[in-house]
């Protein structure tokens, strides 16, 4: 397993007709700007990376950017270029909240950004596009800063194309709080040495967290302004039946 903060290959999750996602296509993970040599030779090699996908504001790719991967091709694409300042996905955003339960709320009403908003909605039409556009033997890499907000709804939306069932997407979207508490314990314990008081530090933590809460947002928003997530990946993201067969001919064995 290559030691990369929140890194999953979604190869072996299995849909709902008995077929299972192809090992080293499609990889999750947070930003790659502290990538050690290795682990980007382990990524250019095992993992035969053919593209990067980061989700990132402009402003995150610039205070941290990505390290180039021998022959991946790196896309960017800002999800959040229209959001208002109130609902911004960065780890620097999420350390100045001070209540849990402003925490909560705040984090709702950006997985309903992610579901409304134009940048967000054409962002992740593009993330379709650069998957199907990628080679067909290299894997796409896709990111945002921890590899949980932006990046768990781009996995949860390739999987419903995929035809994955709800109970897994919850499952892949959740292992993110396992595969993030030594990160998370890190920022937070940063945080309370830079002069954060308890309240802060707690609303930081669960901030770094996800909630199932969150993701049932986003459904519910997307069944609230386009009667449901097939009709949102139809209308919205324009995955009509041909780009489904050919996405689902291209990930899945």
């Amino acid at each position: 397993m290559l030691t990369l903060t929140n890194f999953r290959d979604l190869g072996g999750i299995p849909n709902k007709h008995g077929k299972q996602l192809i090992d080293k296509r499609l990889l999750r993970s947070a930003e790659l700007s502290h990538l050690s040599p290795e682990q980007a030779r382990q990524l250019a090699g095992r993992y035969q990376l053919g593209k990067i996908i980061d989700f990132r504001s402009a402003a995150e790719t610039l205070e941290r950017p990505d390290v180039s991967i021998a022959q991946a091709r790196y896309v960017h694409i800002d999800l959040l270029a229209e959001a208002q300042q109130q609902a911004q996905a960065s780890i620097a955003a999420f350390s100045q909240l001070d209540s849990v339960s402003k925490t909560t709320e705040y984090m709702q009403m950006l997985y309903q950004e992610l579901a409304l908003s134009p940048a967000a909605q054409a962002g992740y039409r593009q993330f379709f596009q650069e998957v199907l556009a990628n080679d067909a033997d290299k894997s796409v890499l896709f990111h945002c800063a921890a590899g949980k907000d932006r990046t768990g709804i781009a996995a949860m939306l390739m999987l419903e194309v995929l035809e994955v069932s709800r109970t897994l997407i919850y499952h892949d979207y959740l292992k993110t709080n396992h595969m993030r508490s030594q990160e998370n314990a890190r920022l937070v314990a940063q945080a309370a040495a830079a002069g954060a008081d308890a309240a802060q530090q707690a609303a930081f933590a669960i901030a770094l967290q996800v909630d199932s809460r969150y993701l049932d947002r986003f459904y519910a928003t997307v069944e609230q302004h386009y009667a449901g997530v097939e009709n949102y990946l139809h209308t919205v993201l324009h995955i009509d039946p041909a780009s489904r067969q050919q996405l689902q001919q291209r990930l899945l064995r």
